[in-house]
């Protein structure tokens, strides 16, 4: 909870540099205020050139991660590991916890410090995310096959595994007939080994008589 917290103090508290440094941001007929989505890339309307987003994917994954564990996806913007159809939109029970908030403010309150923004709870108010995700639809990620889904011919795989069936045949045909193979390379010495009663065989060829 205070990981999220913090995530939105420092979005609600930059808004003012952000406009400095990237000029106002779009107009929008949402009542709710308007904030950059920190989880997607910026286009510098000085240069042209698109900024990288604020956080990575790794940071955003851990944020996605932290916010189910508190049950607050809702104050998270959409972005490539969090895609919801209206995450400006806080379910009920943020609705009350923030109108007990606003009941307990002073009615001569001026502007709320970081510290007294956390305490009355308005960093958990609803908000509009400036810029728009497209989510990319992955065939057969619905049932765990994405490496295959579209793609005519099945991945060849390596050599070794291309030539592990026949390798295992011919390993089967080799150990069925093992025991004969062993029978005969212990009697190969054996038949060569020379006989006294039979006469010398002479590794030369033989001379002519004349």
């Amino acid at each position: 909870m205070q990981t999220i917290q913090k995530f939105r103090l420092q979005q609600l508290n930059g808004l003012q540099s952000h406009i400095v440094r990237y000029g106002p941001l779009k107009k929008s007929e949402s009542p709710h205020p308007s904030l950059p989505n920190p989880f997607l890339p910026l286009l510098n309307p000085h240069t042209g050139k698109w900024r990288p987003p604020k956080y990575s994917l790794r940071r955003q994954a851990e944020l996605v991660k932290k916010a189910k564990i508190s049950n607050t996806l809702h104050l998270l913007p959409p972005g490539p590991k969090f895609s919801a159809p209206d995450s400006s939109v806080p379910p009920i029970a943020d609705e009350d916890h923030k109108s007990n908030a606003s009941t307990s403010e002073a009615p001569s309150e001026l502007e709320p410090s970081t510290h007294e923004v956390a305490e009355d709870g308005a960093w958990s108010a609803a908000v509009e995310w400036q810029g728009e995700f497209k989510s990319k639809v992955v065939s057969g990620a619905e049932i765990g096959s994405r490496l295959y889904a579209a793609k005519k011919r099945m991945f060849k795989g390596h050599r070794w595994e291309r030539l592990l069936e026949k390798r295992k045949k011919k390993r089967v045909i080799l150990m069925r007939d093992m025991a004969k193979r062993v029978a005969s390379y212990k009697a190969y010495y054996h038949r060569r080994k020379p006989n006294p009663l039979k006469p010398a065989r002479s590794a030369k060829a033989p001379k002519l008589p004349f």
